[in-house]
């Protein structure tokens, strides 16, 4: 069963997560606007999503630990989540040339669709 836990900035729980980040290639930049939830399969943490200006996620999944379910259902689970908190929801994921995992074809696959706009960011 998958869980989802908001992780508190400023707590030995941020530091770990940063840390688990950091052991797939991927970095946690502490930030006012930014609220961080820790992905669990059981006891297993395998991901994290990063909450910025809600109401655009940016997951990142541990490759060693993710199942492609897994992944389905997180992205399921936060689309409905954005649906049901009365904002039309943005998924945030790295352009094709940078992270082939979300090709166009995997993201139709979820239910999404391409917007076709970048986010920048300072």
């Amino acid at each position: 069963m998958i869980t989802y836990k908001l992780v508190p900035k400023e707590s030995t729980e941020f530091e770990d997560i940063q840390a688990f980040a950091q052991s797939f290639d991927h970095e946690i930049v502490e930030h006012p606007n930014i609220n961080v939830y820790a992905h669990y399969n059981g006891d297993r943490l395998f991901g994290y999503s990063d909450h910025v200006f809600l109401p655009t996620i940016y997951p990142a999944f541990h490759p060693s630990f993710t199942k492609p379910r897994d992944v389905l259902q997180v992205m399921s689970d936060w689309r409905a989540h954005s649906q049901l908190s009365g904002n039309s929801g943005y998924i945030g994921v790295p352009l094709e040339g940078d992270r082939p995992n979300f090709t166009e074809d995997v993201m139709k696959k979820l239910g999404l669709r391409r917007n076709f706009r970048e986010i920048y960011s300072l």
